[in-house]
């Protein structure tokens, strides 16, 4: 009833204030734990009713965890309001609804590989003539990275170490950790960390 009775007066201060409009939750391998796609429909309710309207969420797969079946994954993500999009390797599955929340999964892979493969097809383009070296601007590799949202808030679950995720789309992020499991993530830290960006003066690199 108290955690409760929390959630409930943190909610109420949150929607006084401006919500990040999209967020980015980092999951270390050692926090997920098994059947980690069950807490997914938890974590886009609470986006969705403090009014997120877009969150990425990456698990850092390895191990046993990595042999997933994706259509197994995505059929159980299938009554899930949101315009969901599972990613993987190169893979693509959409899931969901639809709905106010756009959601992407993304398992394992990271940011650094990801701005690997933008680049490489930048320069396939020039090696193609459509456009000449001088021309290539953040722009032209923005285009080509493979996830498209810019989190405003980025969580950190099961560690204090950053991580490569969304290394390009984060530059701006405000960061928040949290010492919990995935499987052990309560609304009220998730709250919490929607209530520290709230109270932060962002700055924007400047």
């Amino acid at each position: 009833m108290l955690s409760r009775a929390r959630e409930k007066l943190l909610e109420k201060e949150i929607k006084r204030g401006e919500v990040p409009s999209c967020i980015a939750v980092v999951v270390s391998s050692e926090a997920i734990g098994p059947c980690w796609w069950r807490k997914v429909a938890s974590m886009a309710g609470w986006c969705t009713t403090l009014g997120i309207s877009g969150a990425t969420l990456f698990f850092e797969l390895g191990g046993d965890e990595s042999a997933v079946e994706l259509d197994d994954i995505a059929e159980e993500l299938s009554d899930l309001p949101t315009k969901g999009s599972l990613l993987f390797e190169d893979e693509v599955i959409s899931f969901g609804k639809g709905g106010p929340l756009d959601l992407v999964i993304s398992i394992g892979g990271g940011g650094k590989a990801e701005v690997t493969e933008a680049i490489r097809s930048v320069l396939e383009d020039v090696k193609s003539g459509l456009f000449d070296p001088d021309e290539i601007d953040e722009e032209i590799i923005e285009a080509r990275l493979r996830l498209k949202q810019r989190p405003d808030l980025m969580i950190r679950l099961g560690g204090k170490e950053l991580s490569d995720f969304m290394i390009w789309q984060s530059a701006y992020s405000e960061l928040y950790f949290i010492n919990r499991s995935w499987d052990r993530l309560e609304k009220v830290y998730f709250l919490r960390a929607v209530r520290d960006y709230q109270r932060r003066e962002r700055r924007f690199g400047r």
